[in-house]
């Protein structure tokens, strides 16, 4: 596993691995920024409340991936079935990163809904990722023109949470972990 390759890494999901491992928590400073905006308006008074925290591990991401890249590597491969009832896991998928739409046009601002997902043979994982843990700000392929969008199919493998399938459209729901591109770059 190369940093260069990552394209989307948990870090509370690997920091969680690095305490299991090595046995020492990496140490977070947590800050959180909370404010109000207030204005008037037809209603006496309108207000937004917004809270902030932030984590930062005196760790780097890279150290705490070397020290859990062994225990990392020893999830499974994905051999899912579309069973409904299956239990959630934590497997290793390989497959293409593209973008899935729901709605009546395909590649057209109409369409219902857009998503990451994963294409692995006949099943789709269709994934429900946090955008702060994307790298190389690849979260704003989510929202680029349609256009843009019709041919992104990046081969990856994933490490996710596998949460339940959706039997009648091929798919099944997961949390990211961890993705890395893989093909040209991959050696070591």
């Amino acid at each position: 596993m190369k940093y260069d390759n990552l394209l989307y890494l948990d870090i509370d999901f690997l920091s969680e691995k690095y305490e299991e491992e090595t046995g020492v928590a990496p140490s977070t400073v947590i800050s959180k920024n909370e404010g109000m905006d207030a204005q008037a308006g037809v209603s006496f008074l309108k207000s937004k409340l917004h809270s902030q925290v932030t984590k930062q591990y005196t760790a780097s991401n890279q150290v705490m991936l070397k020290a859990t890249r062994k225990s990392l590597e020893q999830y499974p491969k994905s051999t899912h079935s579309l069973e409904v009832g299956m239990v959630p896991g934590n497997y290793w998928v390989e497959g293409e990163l593209s973008i899935g739409q729901w709605g009546e046009n395909k590649n057209s601002k109409t369409a219902l809904n857009q998503f990451y997902e994963i294409k692995s043979g006949e099943i789709t994982y269709s994934l429900l990722p946090q955008n702060e843990y994307f790298l190389a700000n690849l979260q704003a392929l989510e929202i680029i023109s349609p256009a843009l969008q019709r041919h992104i199919n990046i081969p990856v493998t994933m490490l996710c949470k596998v949460l339940y399938p959706l039997p009648d459209i091929k798919t099944i729901v997961s949390t990211p972990y961890i993705i890395q591109t893989k093909g040209y770059g991959d050696r070591e």
